[in-house]
C-alpha cells in the first residue's frame, strides 16, 4: 500500500466522519453539518475511531507483508516471480494432460489393486473473459477408462477425474507464488548438482488461511527457475475444498521443462498418498504427464 493510497483513505475517513472536506489543493473547509451544531457531529466519533483503527490494521498488515517479502533472499523472490509468470502463460495456453491413477490396499504385507484408471484431458482457457473479466480455464476429458483400466466407449467431457480440479494440481505444481512466499519458512539444503540451489520450505505455524505445501525446491542458481519440486505435504486444503480435508497424506515429485527460454511448466509428476475422501478411500499412487503446449489468443 503506497502513501497515495493511505492518504486517500485518510481523507475519506475524515470527510465521512468529521465533516471536514478537502479541495484538490489540500486545503480544507468545514461542512454545513459542523455549522449546524458540534453536538450532532460528536455522535460520529465512535464510528470515526473504529474506522481509523481498521485503517491502521490494514496499513500495518500491508506493510508487514511487504517487509516480509522484501526480507526474503533474492533467489527466493526470483523463484516466486518465475512461478507467477509461468502459471500466467500456462493459463493462457492449450495443452494435454494424462494421468494414471491406481488405488490399492495393503494386505498381508502385499498390495491388492482396487482400481486402475487412465485419463487424458485437454486444458484450455475460454476464448473470452466472463462478466467479471476473469479468464476461465476449462478441462475437457477426451479419453477415460473404467476402474479396471478398460477404455470407455463414451466419455463425458466433464466427468470427475483426478484431472478435474486444476486448482488442486496447481497447489503442488505452483506452491511458491509471490503472494504465498511470506507464509513459508525457507532453509537452504545441500545439493550436488552444478548450477543448482535447493531450499526446504514449510508453512509457518500462523499460515492457516490459504492452501500451502511443504517440500524441497530445486532451482536454477541464477534465474530462480524451478527445476524439480519434491512435495512432502499439503496443508489447509479445506480452504480450497472441504472434501479435500479427507486427504490424510500426499507426496509428489514434479519435474519442470523450460519453454521459450524463460517459463517452467510441470511436464511430469509422480507420487502417492492416503485418502479418506468418499469414493476415493485408501492408498493411491499416480503418474502424470503434461505436453503439447500452444498459446491461445484471448478475445
Amino acid at each position: 500500500m503506497n502513501r497515495f493510497t493511505v492518504k486517500a483513505l485518510l481523507i475519506f475517513i475524515l470527510e465521512a466522519f468529521t465533516g471536514i472536506y478537502f479541495d484538490p489543493t489540500g486545503k480544507f473547509f468545514l461542512s454545513p453539518i459542523i455549522n449546524e451544531g458540534w453536538r450532532k457531529m460528536m455522535k460520529r466519533w465512535p464510528l470515526f475511531v473504529v474506522a481509523s483503527l481498521a485503517l491502521i490494521s490494514v496499513i500495518a498488515a500491508a506493510t508487514r507483508a511487504q517487509r516480509q517479502e522484501t526480507n526474503l533472499p533474492e533467489i527466493i523472490r526470483k523463484v516466486g516471480a518465475n512461478q507467477d509468470r509461468s502459471l500466467a502463460v500456462r493459463d493462457h495456453s492449450r495443452y494435454e494432460q494424462s494421468l494414471k491413477l491406481e488405488r490399492f490396499e495393503i494386505k498381508d504385507g502385499g498390495e491388492q489393486i482396487k482400481a486402475i484408471r487412465n485419463t487424458v484431458a485437454i486444458v484450455e482457457p475460454s476464448r473470452a473473459p466472463d462478466k467479471t473479466g476473469r479468464i476461465e480455464v476449462i478441462t475437457r476429458v477426451i479419453s477415460d477408462t473404467d476402474d479396471k483400466g478398460r477404455p470407455k466407449k463414451k466419455v463425458a467431457p466433464d466427468v470427475r477425474t483426478g484431472l478435474a480440479s486444476g486448482a488442486f494440481l496447481d497447489l503442488f505444481f505452483f506452491p511458491l507464488l509471490p503472494e504465498k512466499l511470506p507464509k513459508y519458512d525457507f532453509r537452504e539444503v545441500v545439493t550436488n548438482r552444478p548450477g543448482e540451489r535447493a531450499f526446504r520450505f514449510a508453512p509457518k505455524p500462523t499460515a492457516v488461511d490459504v492452501p500451502l505445501a511443504s517440500g524441497i525446491a530445486h532451482v536454477d542458481a541464477k534465474t530462480g527457475e524451478v527445476l524439480i519440486l519434491e512435495i512432502s505435504g499439503l496443508y489447509n486444503l479445506e480452504t480450497l475444498d472441504k472434501m479435500l480435508k479427507g486427504l490424510r497424506s500426499f507426496n509428489a515429485k514434479v519435474a519442470f521443462s523450460q519453454f521459450n527460454n524463460q517459463y517452467r511448466f510441470p511436464t511430469y509428476a509422480e507420487g502417492s498418498g492416503v485418502s479418506d475422501i468418499s469414493r476415493f478411500k485408501g492408498n493411491f499412487r499416480f503418474a502424470f504427464e503434461e505436453s503439447k503446449y500452444q498459446l491461445v489468443s484471448i478475445n
